[in-house]
């Protein structure tokens, strides 16, 4: 089991910490109802996919190498960290949507 744990931790950086956080504030904000969860989450992951293409494309990296290293992030951590990235996601957004209905006046 520490093993399991310890692949997933290793998978993410900062930036994804990052990533994950605001995309889930921003699912969680265009979210009316709770049954456009899965679609949010969806959403949530490609444009967590995306923007770090974006991000490299902006700071001066070449198209086609950054259109690398997003497919790396992609394929070189593993299944168990993309299916923990996206249990993450569910599990934010849906925290935070229920905590936004808490809080409307």
């Amino acid at each position: 089991m520490d093993a399991v744990i310890d692949r997933v931790s290793d998978g993410f950086t900062a930036m994804d910490w990052w990533l994950i956080l605001v995309w889930s504030l921003f699912g969680a904000l265009i979210m009316r109802r709770m049954t456009q969860l899965p679609v949010v989450v969806g959403l949530a992951f490609v444009a967590d996919t995306v923007t770090p293409y974006f991000f490299r494309i902006g700071t001066g990296m070449p198209p086609d190498l950054a259109f690398n290293y997003m497919l790396t992030r992609l394929d070189g951590r593993g299944g168990l960290v993309l299916l923990s990235t996206v249990f993450i996601y569910f599990v934010l957004i849906g925290l935070l949507f229920t905590l936004k209905g808490r809080f409307r006046a």
